[in-house]
């Protein structure tokens, strides 16, 4: 009779420390995970951030502004009666 009862307590030990480890470990896990969500939040802001960011950039290059502008800084284009001035003096 004892030893069925030790027995049974040294089982009841075993599976109490067996839960107790798993449990202890899905919370590590659990801390792990969260961690990781919150570095990957602060990436999306910044991805967010820098998609409004081009987005603008985008929405300034479809003005007829940045068309004008662009026209006359890399193509050397002028409006019909404008004339070009050309800059000699070496700077």
């Amino acid at each position: 009779m004892k030893m069925g009862k030790l027995l049974r307590r040294i089982v009841l030990l075993a599976f109490a420390g067996i839960m107790a480890l798993t449990i202890y470990n899905q919370e590590v896990m659990m801390a792990n995970i969260r961690k990781n969500i919150s570095r990957q939040e602060e990436v999306l802001a910044d991805v967010r951030k820098e998609n409004e960011k081009l987005k603008n950039l985008v929405d300034s290059t479809k003005t007829e502004e940045y068309t004008i502008r662009n026209a006359r800084t890399r193509l050397g284009l002028l409006r019909p009666g404008e004339v070009p001035v050309i800059d000699t003096s070496g700077n």
